[in-house]
């Protein structure tokens, strides 16, 4: 319940974090189970910075689109 309250705040700052850096990537950044890896951790680092010092655990990506 902690790491909620201190995420909810900030959700909107979470979420520039992660369009900022989702622009950024390219196809091939995405491809494999290795890319899904990276980017999994890249975003856990990205919310973890933000909410510090509560820490998220993991990230779960539910959907992912690839133009």
């Amino acid at each position: 319940h902690d790491v909620i309250a201190a995420l909810e705040p900030q959700m909107p700052r979470v979420i520039d974090q992660f369009t900022s850096f989702l622009r950024e990537l390219r196809t091939d950044d995405l491809s494999g189970s290795a890319g899904a890896y990276r980017l999994r951790l890249e975003l856990l680092r990205r919310v973890n910075l933000v909410i510090a010092p509560a820490q998220v655990n993991a990230v779960l990506i539910e959907e992912m689109l690839v133009q």
